[in-house]
């Protein structure tokens, strides 16, 4: 399979730098970061992908991106929603939200939701253009927020706002890859990770900057971009980001092609938030990359979970799969090594 000796070469390249570069530190190679990889399902959205993770109340919430007719309506998008039991198998019937007033005309161009709670109540951050009928590259796309009512395991969605950071606003038609994460019950959004920006957003939508830190990073496979809401981990928070670059690969046949990887960050749990440390190489796995007919190969984190000594990332890949991966959370610390801040 893809990466079966690339596995091996990437591990030799990672202690080989990793010795060079932070020699006083233990690495555990005993275990693997991927312990093992399992595909969701869903027989009503097949194709469905980019998923994101919650746990709640003994269950697993799961959203995912749906797009019933990319030949024809390639805009056309929908966020859906799914419970799921600990063996990561549906338990609830999925169904699509509604991310659109009562009285709009414009269909749903809704993507790549992000599910994470603040104060208790839950909460989808995503992005969506409800200016234009069918988007265009030359349209706006924005971030929205709204709040996420579950009853049982029936799902819907108040009404969105949309977030401006007026710095960026003329400049950034596209909008996309805001993160959040909760400080003391206060709601913050990493804008960009390095550098990393933290905005403050307001009940009305305006974001304003609280903290922006530079940090010095060693990563040569594109520029890093939030992809899973950071969790405070063991006195930091923890978060997981995708980059790509064009290059050939296994599967893509020795065709250079968009692919795109996994790493992993921490940040401090107080302001200013800077970047403390991240993974040196992409997150590897035999099933991340194999081949198929798509123009891309993708692994696109969207949420994860801590549980002891696992953490359950869900992802999608090549933009039509549902994947979640357990990675053993000792050997993913061990395969972070610490960034310096950039004055």
């Amino acid at each position: 399979m893809f990466l079966r000796n690339y596995l091996k070469n990437v591990f030799l390249l990672f202690l080989i730098h990793s010795y060079a570069t932070a020699q006083e530190k233990s690495i555990d190679s005993s275990v693997e970061i991927v312990r093992a990889t399992k595909k969701i399902s869903l027989d009503l959205f097949p194709d469905a992908y980019n998923p994101s993770l919650l746990r709640m109340n003994n269950e697993f919430i799961l959203t995912f991106r749906f797009c019933p007719d990319r030949a024809h309506l390639p805009w056309l998008s929908y966020i859906g929603i799914v419970c799921l039991n600990d063996a990561f198998e549906p338990i609830s019937t999925p169904q699509l939200l509604n991310t659109r007033l009562k009285n709009s005309k414009i269909p749903s161009q809704s993507e790549d939701a992000r599910i994470f709670q603040h104060q208790g109540k839950l909460f989808l951050i995503y992005n969506d253009n409800v200016d234009a009928f069918a988007w265009a590259s030359a349209e706006r796309r924005d971030m929205f927020i709204a709040e996420l009512v579950k009853k049982g395991h029936h799902f819907t969605l108040g009404e969105p706002t949309r977030l401006i950071y007026p710095e960026k606003y003329p400049s950034h038609w596209i909008q996309k890859n805001w993160v959040p994460f909760e400080k003391d019950g206060t709601l913050l959004i990493s804008y960009s990770i390095n550098p990393h920006l933290i905005l403050f957003p307001t009940p009305h939508g305006a974001c304003y900057r609280c903290y922006e830190t530079h940090a010095a990073i060693n990563w040569n496979f594109g520029p890093l971009r939030g992809s899973t809401p950071p969790l405070l981990v063991d006195g930091e928070y923890l978060g997981f980001f995708h980059s790509g670059i064009i290059t050939s690969s296994q599967s893509s046949r020795g065709i250079d092609l968009w692919h795109y990887f996994m790493g992993a960050y921490t940040f401090s749990a107080d302001p200013p938030y800077e970047m403390t440390s991240m993974t040196l190489l992409p997150i590897m796995s035999e099933t991340f990359y194999t081949y198929s007919s798509y123009y891309k190969r993708i692994v696109f984190p969207g949420g994860f979970v801590v549980s002891d000594s696992s953490i359950f990332v869900a992802y999608g890949k090549d933009d039509s799969e549902i994947w979640i991966a357990t990675l053993d959370k000792k050997s993913l610390k061990n395969a972070m090594f610490p960034v310096k801040k950039v004055e």
